[in-house]
């Protein structure tokens, strides 16, 4: 229920009416729960429309956002927080991505309380996270336009009907144009209350780039990339112990294992077709492993590669928060099946090739 307490009643009761036999019985009292929520969001929203709609709609971006690409589980949450640091750019936090109506309002409304909160591990890598943390935008994105993967998380029964927004591709164009409003209206809200260039990451953006291109003809990007077994053994344990607790009905583990290597597949059919479009220099690929042997010094080339400003006064702030941080053991987890090994090896085979993986027997 954790992804749906944004939304506004109009859409809750749309997305209800079309997954309604997608429920377990056993999650009525959630949705009633869920029902409230929703009709107390959709007041606030309207306040928060009366005071900031006008605002919001004169707001100018008048500088492209800086976007971090990668599969699930490569380590684009880790690059965000570490980038976050630099104090040139602001990006979405963990309320204001569960809460994109309301955030303008509500959040210093709530702060005291929020800030009282202890700070909360997330179950597939124990990552300490607090509400001010950065986000993916892909969760506001959900909420807002209803037009997301995120929402195959909750109806599992129609995954495959959500899963048409991970490209953008299959929609009809007044699909994609809605579903561009809504992401940019998200932006524009940010960029009223930060007066920033925007930080963003979201793994459904690499499979987008073509879309956000359009959109932001000059933007950056930082794509990150990870061998692609641990990638998969770690987006396994991500369903295992997150998208299975957020789900509304009970999931096939086998069907999801499917949806993960065939996801994967798709997204990097189209990164690496997109990718073409980008402009030169404006586009710098890194290793996931070359990352946490030495993250002063990846991340310094993406500075130089991308020639962004700032890295004087940002490298001592990453130096510092570094030097702080206790040293982080990773889940360890079982061998792939030689059934979804041999399928991952076709699957995924370009993607080994593009980044010098070795494919195992």
């Amino acid at each position: 229920m954790e992804l749906l307490i944004g939304l506004n009643a109009s859409d809750w009761f749309s997305l209800f009416r079309k997954n309604i036999f997608g429920i377990s019985p056993n999650n009525w009292p959630a949705i009633l729960k869920l029902t409230l929520i929703t009709l107390r969001n959709s007041s606030l929203m309207k306040k928060e429309i009366r005071q900031y709609g006008q605002q919001i709609e004169q707001t100018e971006i008048k500088e492209a956002p800086l976007f971090i690409l990668g599969h699930w589980r490569s380590g684009t949450t880790l690059l965000h927080r570490l980038m976050s640091l630099d104090p040139q750019f602001a990006y979405p936090n963990m309320f204001e991505v569960y809460n994109p109506w309301t955030f303008l309002t509500m959040e210093p409304v709530l702060e005291k309380q929020l800030q009282n909160l202890p700070p909360e591990k997330r179950p597939m890598d124990n990552m300490v996270m607090t509400y001010k943390d950065p986000a993916e935008d892909e969760f506001a994105i959900s909420l807002l336009s209803s037009k997301s993967p995120i929402l195959g998380w909750a109806f599992p029964k129609h995954e495959q009907y959500f899963d048409r927004y991970l490209t953008l591709h299959n929609l009809t164009e007044a699909e994609r144009q809605e579903w561009k409003r809504f992401f940019v209206y998200f932006l524009k809200k940010l960029t009223l209350k930060y007066q920033k260039p925007l930080l963003l990451k979201s793994p459904h953006h690499t499979a987008r780039v073509k879309t956000l291109l359009e959109i932001f003809p000059d933007a950056k990007f930082i794509h990150i990339h990870r061998n692609p077994y641990q990638i998969f053994r770690s987006t396994v344990n991500l369903y295992k112990n997150t998208v299975a607790s957020l789900s509304l009905s009970k999931r096939n583990m086998e069907k999801d294992i499917e949806g993960i290597i065939n996801r994967y597949r798709v997204m990097y059919d189209f990164f690496f077709e997109e990718r073409k479009g980008i402009k030169p220099n404006h586009l710098i690929d890194i290793a996931f492993e070359e990352l946490e042997s030495d993250f002063e010094k990846e991340i310094g080339k993406i500075y130089s590669s991308l020639n962004l400003a700032g890295w004087d006064t940002y490298k001592p702030l990453l130096h510092n928060y570094l030097q702080k941080q206790p040293e982080y053991k990773k889940n360890k987890y079982p061998p792939i099946e030689k059934r979804w090994k041999e399928k991952i090896n076709r699957y995924w085979e370009r993607a080994f090739k593009e980044w010098g993986y070795p494919i195992e027997e």
